[in-house]
């Protein structure tokens, strides 16, 4: 059997060898230069976000703060230093003091559990019927939360 085939050379027109030409140049260098142009405007959502970890800080803060009351609140021993506290709840120490950038928390000088992180100073001052934590942050913004202990009123309490 004998296949018969056509020159597929014959059917196909000449190519065009002239290449671009100056208006198909300019079009696509006008393309170009429009997507291009939009780069500066996407680095900076990507590079700059100041806003979204500022709010990150500030729901960090928050969480730190009531972690921290109810630790204070639901401690049998409560010992202020300058820069760390020490609580004693249910036999165990619980110590929050600061390392490099990071409040820390320990349990019976065990553990490494970051709580609070970005941190220049911490200061812990001790209150009539608790405590004062006041954090200055890398960003220079200053924190300052209190926390209220039960411990003397429960001591003062005698039916």
């Amino acid at each position: 059997m004998k296949i018969f085939s056509k020159s597929p050379m014959k059917r196909v027109k000449s190519l065009n060898n002239k290449g671009f030409t100056m208006t198909e140049m300019l079009y696509s260098f006008s393309v170009f230069l429009i997507i291009v142009s939009f780069f500066p405007l996407s680095f900076k959502y990507l590079f700059q976000n100041e806003q979204f970890e500022a709010r990150n800080k500030i729901m960090e803060w928050h969480v730190f703060v009531q972690q921290l009351k109810k630790e204070v609140r639901l401690s049998d021993e409560l010992f202020v230093f300058n820069d760390k506290i020490i609580l004693k709840k249910d036999g165990q120490t619980i110590l929050f003091d600061k390392h490099g950038t990071n409040i820390r928390r320990r349990v019976d000088d065990k553990g490494h559990e970051i709580v609070l992180q970005q941190v220049e100073t911490v200061r812990f001052d001790e209150l009539h019927d608790g405590i004062r934590l006041t954090v200055k942050d890398i960003f220079h913004q200053q924190h300052t939360a209190s926390f209220i202990s039960f411990l003397n009123m429960e001591a003062d309490y005698d039916p």
